[in-house]
């Protein structure tokens, strides 16, 4: 008598990708979806329900199936849906901060309004090192983790012939709160012989009338042909995370002038206006008072 041959053994578990439901600001979590589905994530964006409860029924079941949650921004209110969240929820949530949410967060710190659960339960990353030395104000510990920036360039096309600013100014009056406007729009009168391009608000959003060497094309759709365009980048802010124009502009070779260093940049020595420059075009060359 001979014996059965051995049982195939049993078909291999399929392994279940994990579920990320990523909510908040749309040009970071949509982004963030694809490069993860990319990893073989089961990568979800939504855009965040604010405080509506109708949408926050809605996304229920979402929240449910996912394995973490991942907020690109936050509030820490005792009142706001995140807090709320952070106290039913026992799966892993993570907040990255980005800017100026969290300016917001101090305020309501100061004033006593803040979550404990969104400041213990939560994992902290911000996008830009200072922020963690805010947060860290509340008590709340932070990792510093990189957003992934895309429309970065190994090309560095030369300088236009025609000395160039991009100036930033956002079209939210909530967001402006943080720019130094009047100083911005006080540039391309103070610089008649240099072209100034001001995106993405358009003109009828500014105090005027703006002096012609100003251009205002509001949301740019391809801006590697812009930044072929231009010599220097101003954003004047006093407050901000890593700024992404910032990083795109000085991977093209471009100056940039802005409220917060940059690791791996090379800042240029001031100068004077009686100092000779040495350009390769005579209609490139920065006023002196650029430095």
């Amino acid at each position: 008598m001979t014996a059965a041959p051995p049982a195939a053994p049993a078909p291999a578990r399929k392994r279940r990708r994990p579920r990320i439901l990523i909510l908040g600001l749309p040009y970071f979590g949509e982004m963030l979806a694809r490069l993860l589905r990319e990893r073989g994530w089961d990568a979800r964006f939504a855009h965040h329900p604010g405080r509506d409860p109708l949408r926050w029924a809605a996304l229920i079941p979402a929240v449910l199936r996912a394995d973490v949650i991942y907020l690109v921004s936050s509030r820490v209110d005792r009142f706001s849906p995140q807090a709320i969240l952070m106290r039913l929820r026992r799966r892993p949530t993570v907040i990255h901060w980005v800017g100026t949410d969290v300016l917001i967060a101090l305020d309501e710190h100061a004033l006593g309004r803040a979550s404990k659960a969104v400041a213990r339960r939560a994992v902290h990353w911000v996008d830009a090192p200072w922020l963690a030395d805010e947060l860290a104000t509340m008590g709340i510990t932070a990792e510093h983790v990189q957003l992934p920036v895309e429309g970065l360039s190994q090309d560095a096309p030369p300088l236009p012939p025609r000395f160039t600013v991009l100036l930033y100014l956002p079209v939210d009056s909530f967001d402006r709160e943080v720019f130094d406007m009047e100083t911005l729009l006080r540039l391309p009168a103070g610089f008649p012989e240099a072209r100034f391009i001001l995106i993405p608000s358009p003109a009828a959003s500014l105090p005027g009338p703006l002096p012609p060497n100003v251009e205002t094309p509001g949301w740019v759709a391809d801006m590697d042909a812009l930044w072929r365009e231009v010599t220097v980048q101003v954003r004047l802010t006093s407050h901000d995370g890593t700024s992404f124009m910032v990083l795109e502009a000085l991977s093209r070779g471009r100056y940039s002038i802005w409220t917060y260093p940059v690791d791996g940049a090379s800042r240029p020595a001031a100068t004077t206006p009686s100092t000779p420059r040495s350009s390769g075009s005579n209609a490139n060359t920065p006023p002196a008072a650029w430095g």
